[in-house]
């Protein structure tokens, strides 16, 4: 793997999830959608954009240009899900669709975290204990399943704070 680089496949994931919620962005402004249809999206992207990064993209964590690439992303995220939280327009039963907005600055905090811990600990790079998520070349460790296992939680559960 090159270290420090950016990668097309990171160009790909970067672009796809700007896009997503610059879209959302026009849709809602335009009122081209319901905004039924918007608070979905936008559920979508702040909930499960983190959840899929975390099972799917972790091993690019490693890079820390990634990682900060990211963190700015979550950043500006943040800044931008917060304001909405006080527009009427996204409120749901229980808070609002924008309560997610911390849920990527958190995903690539518990990635770094997770990522050290695993290495000082076992030595070996931290991997996401699911059948469908990308794998290095060894066998599972109890680290990566309860790190996994926190892991969802936390990202879960970064709406509360």
């Amino acid at each position: 793997m090159t270290r420090n680089k950016v990668k097309i496949i990171d160009l790909i994931y970067i672009g796809i999830y700007i896009l997503f919620g610059g879209l959302i962005c026009f849709f809602y402004k335009f009122s081209i959608f319901p905004q039924k249809t918007i608070n979905t999206l936008l559920l979508v992207l702040t909930f499960g954009g983190p959840i899929s990064l975390f099972w799917m993209y972790y091993q690019r964590f490693r890079e820390k240009l990634i990682t900060l690439i990211w963190f700015g992303i979550g950043l500006i995220q943040w800044y931008i899900l917060n304001g909405l939280k006080r527009n009427s327009d996204f409120d749901s039963a229980v808070g609002s669709y924008a309560d997610y907005d911390k849920t990527l600055i958190g995903l690539v905090i518990i990635l770094t975290l997770f990522r050290i811990i695993s290495l000082v600990f076992t030595k070996q790079e931290f991997m996401v204990a699911a059948w469908f998520s990308p794998k290095d070349d060894r066998k599972l460790n109890i680290l990566d399943t309860v790190f996994t296992f926190v892991g969802f939680l936390s990202l879960i559960g970064l709406s509360e704070i």
